[in-house]
């Protein structure tokens, strides 16, 4: 009580002190080297609200005092400068002012006049900071696989900074468990991304398009561009758009990622080519580069691979695997869904394809094969989870006691999702991964990225070394020259366009 009191005293004392004569220059601005009882009393402020975690405060404005005025301008609305100008001061003395733990001290006082939103902004995180900005900071590191639950308060406590030094040191950079604003916009996906390999940016120069994309003159066929240097492929015709683009982060250099976004036309449909050989079609094994030259696809990603299902079942006699609903051509391949309690990977949610080419999605306990005939659907991709299902994220996705959870959601692998905008408009993503050294992507960074490229759902498919992404005769997500016999073979792929 009596060190509050002294504190008190010395505050009013401090604060007589460094009032300017008019009223319109109540505060000097203070910065860098400024010296003085005014820059003390500003520190003892900052003290009494928790923003410094010691009283040992002297009058000058060094280093470590940047920081910190930038945590107060962030909890408070203002623009993080880091420089304590008069408006800043102006709040910080005032009954309105925010304390480190996110609570007004008046919570009927009334900000100062003319301040300046803090929206978008990103200060210097550390142990006992507060606000959204730490509770996100813990979103992207779960969606990095640091955490395994997203039961998380706003609160940068002990825990959060063992998870924060893991994250620094998988980029090898200092860690000591204080987040940059460059490392919390790497963990929120706004980090720096270079598009199309080493090219950088798009320096393709495309034909003629009408105003929906087309290709205007279609006398000279299409127009196909492939180049696996620069990262960049396109297929267009007066039906079709494709376009894939090759991204990289250059703060992890083992992370690419492609982005495919296709356009069509109503009577272009995704097709569904199954693996041919001895038994049933669909039952056999066969590399995806195979399957999709035999259907002379333009485009192909993999699938729900079902036959894998079907096999371990019937032939190893392993009895948790099950193929869920599949129909491909309005033909039903299985129509085995597990009961209620089924927690296993993939959890066989229901990815419906109508001849529209509209998409919707649906859990397994909601349609059995029959329905899904009587809706008229074409298809059905049985694997999941659904992601985003009509514009919001699957929050089974976080249910305690799923496998998706506890296990394949927060391993890192080779990943691959299609997201769904509207008829003839759809966007796969597919991440690269390495199965050996568990690099790669977890399933909260691809709900991320559907999530802000819009998409109204958004689907994962089949992933790991399965991972698939086909244009014209080229498995792009693969080595350039890739050896077909190293890959792992499917039983079916999904697949849009033919070439002529």
């Amino acid at each position: 009580m009596v060190k509050k009191r002294a504190f008190a005293l010395l505050l009013a004392l401090l604060l007589a002190c460094c009032r300017a004569a008019s009223a319109e220059e109540a505060y000097r601005m203070l910065k860098m080297g400024s010296v003085g009882d005014d820059v003390k009393a500003l520190k003892v402020r900052l003290y009494e609200l928790g923003y410094y975690r010691t009283d040992a405060l002297n009058d000058i404005f060094n280093e470590s005092a940047g920081p910190v005025i930038e945590n107060f301008q962030y909890l408070n609305g203002l623009t993080m400068t880091g420089v304590a100008d008069a408006y800043t001061q102006a709040v910080l003395f005032s009954d309105a002012a925010v304390a480190a733990d996110g609570q007004r001290i008046n919570a009927a006082a009334e900000m100062p006049a003319e301040g300046a939103g803090g929206d978008g902004q990103y200060r210097f995180l550390w142990e006992n900071c507060y606000g959204d900005d730490v509770l996100n900071a813990k979103k992207g590191l779960l969606s990095q696989g640091y955490y395994r639950s997203d039961d998380f308060n706003n609160a940068f406590n002990a825990g959060m900074t063992d998870r924060v030094k893991q994250y620094q040191q998988s980029l090898g950079q200092t860690a000591d468990g204080v987040l940059t604003p460059d490392q919390q916009k790497e963990l929120l996906g706004e980090r720096s991304v270079t598009g199309g390999g080493l090219a950088g940016e798009n320096t393709v120069e495309l034909p003629p398009l009408d105003e929906e994309g087309y290709l205007i003159d279609a006398s000279q066929g299409a127009f196909v561009y492939s180049d696996f240097a620069s990262g960049y492929w396109y297929y267009i015709d007066q039906n079709l758009h494709i376009e894939i683009v090759r991204y990289t982060n250059p703060a992890n250099h083992d992370l690419s990622w492609y982005e495919t976004e296709i356009f069509c036309k109503p009577g272009i449909v995704w097709t569904s080519l199954l693996s041919q050989g001895s038994r049933e079609e669909g039952h056999n094994f066969e590399d995806g580069m195979t399957i999709a030259d035999r259907g002379n696809a333009i485009l192909a990603i993999t699938d729900d691979n079902y036959g894998y299902r079907w096999y371990r079942r019937h032939h190893d006699g392993d009895l948790k695997y099950q193929q869920g609903v599949v129909i491909r051509g309005g033909e039903v391949k299985a129509d085995a869904m597990p009961d209620d309690a089924y927690y296993d990977f993939p959890p066989l949610d229901v990815l419906a394809y109508y001849p529209d080419g509209s998409i919707e999605l649906y859990y397994p306990e909601e349609h059995d094969a029959q329905d899904y005939l009587n809706m008229g659907v074409l298809h059905t991709y049985c694997f999941g989870p659904i992601l985003i299902k009509d514009g919001q994220v699957n929050q089974r996705l976080y249910s305690p006691g799923s496998r998706t959870l506890e296990e394949e959601y927060v391993e890192a692998a080779a990943r691959q999702a299609i997201g769904y905008y509207e008829p003839g408009h759809y966007l796969i993503i597919t991440a690269n991964g390495n199965h050996d050294s568990r690099t790669g992507v977890v399933m909260q960074w691809m709900v991320d990225m559907m999530q802000k490229k819009g998409v109204t759902h958004a689907f994962n498919l089949d992933g790991g070394r399965t991972t698939l992404l086909y244009f014209m005769g080229q498995a792009v997500n693969k080595k350039e020259n890739v050896n077909r016999s190293a890959m792992r073979e499917i039983t079916s792929i999904l697949a849009i366009g033919t070439m002529e």
